[in-house]
């Protein structure tokens, strides 16, 4: 059925026009040398921090550990030099174990006069922590102490010095204050995420929970921490990089300015994840990373503008633009596109009818959309976690205990239900089986082109699966099946075991963790709805080739993307598709030596 001779030439074409994009890598730039050196202050950071620790060691959102620190900051920020009046900004915020009310207070530091309306720069520090966890106490003595700092020099934007509540539940905090303050325009972000709890290097966080990301700013934060003299954790990889956006977690209230196009990364101490807790932070850590955030502070209050945040990869600190990210992708999808195109070129030809291969595919995708909002609605009902503010919440409110399995065994129960009342209709629609599979890799062509343009790295993980299913149309034997689908799977089992480093907890818990928060909608509807089509696509196409493996009839070689008569016959209604005309088919398939192309190319 694949046109072996088309596949290899579109992955030739691909492969040279992959090279040339390469070479379109470009430094993504750096801010102006800060006039002054920074002088933070790491021994009286410390002694702020002890004193959180003492007023309030555990301050999860809702409780009076928590009221008791937005009091003890609106002390802090109320002394700072030159400041606006304390704000407290009081919001609730709907979580899996319900509505948590809490806030946010904020002072802001005006620019020197005669700089006209220029935009402000934030920086800010989650003040919660999770439920059990004691620390976390940098980010608020950092803060706190910079805004002293910074209230004695003058500037040429405003800075607003903000103190976010619920940052573990959704970065509900930082997305409250970004979207009522309108005091002046967001020119940049800078979050203190604990930037001191563990000694060691520190961690740049800058993407966001919609597949975007601040490079730039990843870039200035990195060039301060290096003017700091602050030792700088590595960086990471290109598969990270692509399962951020591919399916994007993300504790940092980075991640709230993001979402509205504001250029912000966080500034930690681990790896990017939820607060895991820790002793008091050492002045050394303190010193690095008040450091770094004061020399960032004195860079981005000089720059012009940054770019806004955007798909994009960093390799070997070069940016490759978004555009050329998605030309890319676009081009590992070409083959398959390509051969899509081809088969459906071959189909008009022959005067096969689509439509109802196509119906057969929707039929099958109807039990796995039932089964996915069964488990929505029962995360509404209250069986599994629901989302933190809107988006996946943390490990530790997702559990897998029985009103979970519960669920899990009623969505999969109504997805089986769905199947048995639809299965009589989906096989009575295809019974023409070479023209079906040539159907399933047009529309899996057409699904990964739709996934391109919603979320193009999340292709990414789904096209090793696609590519695979293509190929074994044209396996000849056993085992080269297998192979297949062990390729299929590779980048599913990446996925989680990048997952289990991101919410700190096994691989086991972390696939549970991941189709549970997609079942409760906290990743959206479009992607997970696209997901789920090509999945059932390439199952669809691999239990075409599984049936001829167990009917030995692989060896016979790929399918003809035309049907056989006894397929059209049995399309009418006129002869029944039987086994012994599936094996005549095949048989006749091989004695032609694999057949041959409509029109007379290569199959």
């Amino acid at each position: 059925m694949l046109n072996g001779r088309l596949y290899r030439l579109s992955w030739l074409v691909a492969a040279l026009a992959l090279l040339v994009a390469l070479l379109t890598l470009e430094s993504p730039g750096g801010t102006p040398e800060p006039p002054l050196p920074p002088a933070f202050d790491a021994t009286a950071a410390r002694v702020i921090a002890v004193d959180l620790a003492t007023v309030a060691p555990e301050r999860v959102p809702g409780t009076p550990g928590d009221a008791a620190s937005a009091g003890w900051m609106a002390e802090q920020l109320a002394a700072v030099p030159g400041a606006t009046r304390v704000v407290r900004q009081r919001f609730s915020v709907t979580a899996p174990a319900g509505r948590v009310v809490t806030e946010n207070v904020y002072v802001a530091l005006p620019a020197r006069e005669g700089q006209g309306n220029r935009g402000a720069l934030v920086i800010s520090a989650p003040r919660d922590t999770p439920p059990g966890v004691r620390g976390g106490e940098s980010g608020s003595a950092v803060l706190v102490q910079l805004a002293r700092s910074l209230g004695t020099v003058a500037r040429n934007r405003p800075v607003l010095i903000v103190s976010t509540g619920a940052s573990t539940m959704g970065n509900a905090g930082a997305r409250w204050f970004v979207s009522r303050f309108s005091g002046a325009p967001l020119a940049a972000a800078v979050s203190l995420d604990d930037p001191a709890g563990v000694p060691g290097g520190l961690h740049v966080w800058d993407d966001g929970q919609d597949a975007h990301r601040s490079i730039p700013m990843l870039a200035a934060a990195q060039q301060a921490a290096t003017r700091a003299d602050a030792a700088l954790a590595g960086a990471p990889g290109p598969f990270s990089q692509i399962a951020e956006m591919a399916v994007p977690q993300t504790s940092g209230d980075q991640a709230a300015y993001v979402a509205l196009g504001v250029p912000s990364v966080s500034l930690a101490s681990r790896p990017e994840g939820p607060l895991a807790g820790g002793g008091l932070p050492t002045e050394d850590a303190l010193g690095d990373s008040g450091r770094t955030a004061e020399t960032l502070i004195s860079s981005l209050d000089r720059s012009d503008a940054l770019p806004a945040p955007t798909i994009g990869l960093v390799v070997n600190g070069r940016e490759l633009r978004p555009v050329m990210s998605r030309v890319v992708i676009l081009l590992l999808a070409l083959p398959l596109l390509v051969a899509a195109i081809d088969l459906a070129v071959r189909l008009r030809r022959a005067g096969v009818r689509l439509v109802p291969f196509v119906a057969a595919l929707l039929w099958r995708l109807l039990p796995v959309v039932v089964a996915l909002l069964v488990g929505h609605l029962l995360a509404i009902a209250g069986m599994i976690a629901s989302p933190a503010g809107g988006w996946p919440p943390l490990a530790e409110s997702v559990p897998f205990d029985l009103a979970a399995t519960v669920a899990i065994v009623l969505s999969a129960g109504a997805g089986v239900l769905a199947w048995l009342v639809v299965r009589a209709r989906a096989v009575r629609r295809d019974a023409e089986v070479a023209s079906r599979a040539a159907t399933g890799v047009i529309a899996l062509g057409a699904l990964c082109l739709l996934l391109w343009i919603v979320s193009p790295f999340a292709l990414l993980i789904a096209l090793p699966a696609a590519h695979a299913a293509l190929i074994a149309t044209r396996a000849r034997r056993p085992w080269q099946v297998v192979g297949l689908a062990l390729v299929a799977a590779v980048p599913a089992v990446l996925l989680v075991w990048w997952a289990s480093g991101r919410i700190d907890r096994g691989i086991p818990y972390s696939a549970w963790y991941l189709v549970e928060t997609t079942v409760s909608g906290a990743r959206g509807v479009v992607g997970p709805v696209l997901a789920a089509a090509i999945l059932v696509t390439a199952w669809s196409l691999g239990s075409l080739v599984l049936s001829r493996v167990r009917r030995g009839l692989i060896a016979a070689g790929p399918y003809r993307p035309v049907p056989t008569e006894d397929e059209r016959l049995a399309r009418r209604g006129q002869r029944p598709l039987t086994r012994r005309g599936i094996m005549r088919r095949d048989r006749d398939h091989d004695r032609e030596g694999g057949g041959t192309a409509v029109g007379g190319g290569s199959s």
